[in-house]
């Protein structure tokens, strides 16, 4: 069930930033937006900061293999929003048919992603069954330790975001929507918008 706080609770700025971009988009402002710009101080607005520095920031990993490691994390924790929602982001990277042969059978991918995609899988779905023969693999696969750290940082965001989307009972999004906020996270980052981040003064 959606948290309808996350509809009533909004301030002004956001209202009318949302009004803005459903009119341009012609489709509904993604339910993560919303659960990030209410009360953005305490959580949305370092939370966004933190997940720009990790999905696109300087990294070892490209941005689409950072997008699948995401959909591979969402869909192990069977958040069916997040895995939508960067299913099509990383699609906006890469083909799509791309994407899905990865999180298949990883076999597009170059040998150090789909290492450590299945141990992103293994540590999200069973971390108590990791081994020290899981890293090993990871190593001869030629993963350095800043290039795991990275990796690790993906999967534990959204183990975080994960858990709040599916508590808040947000949905799969819909082709369209997928499609539109592909468009927006490509051109925009993951920051909370400016007009809240400036404007919105409440908690």
């Amino acid at each position: 069930m959606w948290l309808e706080t996350l509809e009533s609770g909004q301030g002004r700025t956001a209202r009318i930033m949302f009004a803005c971009m459903e009119r341009l988009s012609g489709t509904e402002v993604p339910a993560v937006l919303k659960v990030l710009c209410y009360r953005h101080h305490f959580f949305g607005t370092p939370f966004s900061d933190l997940i720009q520095e990790v999905m696109r920031g300087p990294s070892f990993w490209t941005v689409a293999e950072r997008e699948i490691f995401a959909t591979r994390a969402s869909q192990s924790n069977e958040c069916p929003f997040c895995h939508s929602a960067h299913r099509g982001i990383a699609g906006a990277y890469v083909a799509t048919d791309v994407v899905d042969r990865a999180l298949a059978d990883g076999s597009p991918l170059r040998p150090e992603a789909r290492a450590m995609l299945d141990f992103l899988g293994k540590m999200v779905r069973d971390p108590d069954a990791l081994t020290p023969g899981d890293a090993d693999k990871l190593r001869a696969s030629g993963v350095s330790a800043t290039a795991f750290d990275e990796a690790i940082w993906v999967a534990t965001l959204f183990n975080v975001i994960n858990r709040v989307m599916n508590t808040v009972g947000a949905q799969a999004l819909e082709d369209r929507q997928s499609r539109v906020g592909a468009r927006f996270i490509k051109a925009f980052g993951y920051r909370i918008p400016p007009p809240v981040r400036l404007f919105s003064r409440g908690a």
